[in-house]
């Protein structure tokens, strides 16, 4: 047996991330900063600023059908359309219906970005919190089971990861919508 020991050190890791997208992406950031040999493997293409952003200087009346898909566009792509952000100024990076096609047993619309960062590419920096609320919802409904933390266990995690992308928004004030750090 022949086995080269430095290429096999090489290519030992001690974990592996499948995707770059927000969640791997921080799963990959996480695990590095503690110190684990991390692989991130990604599918999609490589993302290069500017060059790769053709409709970020452009205005809404400049593109043909005002930032709008065409009716052909949504017929061919009933489930990518279904994503708030799809319009013209975004399309590339969303995966098209018939270029993966989505097969489902039940509704579940798991609308694909195949390119380094997934679809956080696209998601304008907003994401809201879940609320004492929705923590409590299955033991105030009876529905399924208790969530085994509530919300004051996770806020300081939120605000970790508020911080470090650049969590944008406003402060409402609302209960049903907790305080980021925009």
């Amino acid at each position: 047996m022949n086995i080269n020991g430095d290429a096999t050190k090489q290519n030992t890791y001690d974990a592996i991330v499948i995707g770059s997208g927000i969640s791997g992406g921080w799963a990959a950031k996480e695990l590095c900063e503690k110190g684990l040999k991390t692989l991130v493997l990604e599918r999609g293409r490589d993302v290069r600023h500017i060059v790769d952003y053709p409709t970020a200087t452009l205005n809404p009346w400049e593109f043909p059908h005002r930032n709008r898909m065409p009716e052909a566009f949504d017929q061919q792509n009933p489930i990518a359309t279904k994503c708030y952000a799809l319009d013209e100024s975004t399309q590339q990076f969303f995966v098209k219906d018939a270029e993966h096609p989505y097969v489902q047993e039940k509704p579940f619309d798991w609308i694909r970005g195949y390119q380094v960062g997934g679809k956080s590419l696209i998601w304008a920096r907003q994401t809201q919190r879940w609320s004492k609320f929705d923590f409590e919802a299955n033991a105030r409904d009876g529905a399924a089971i208790d969530w085994p933390i509530r919300y004051e266990d996770i806020a300081p995690w939120y605000s970790h990861v508020e911080k470090f992308v650049g969590i944008s928004g406003n402060k409402d004030g609302l209960e049903t919508l907790p305080m980021a750090n925009f």
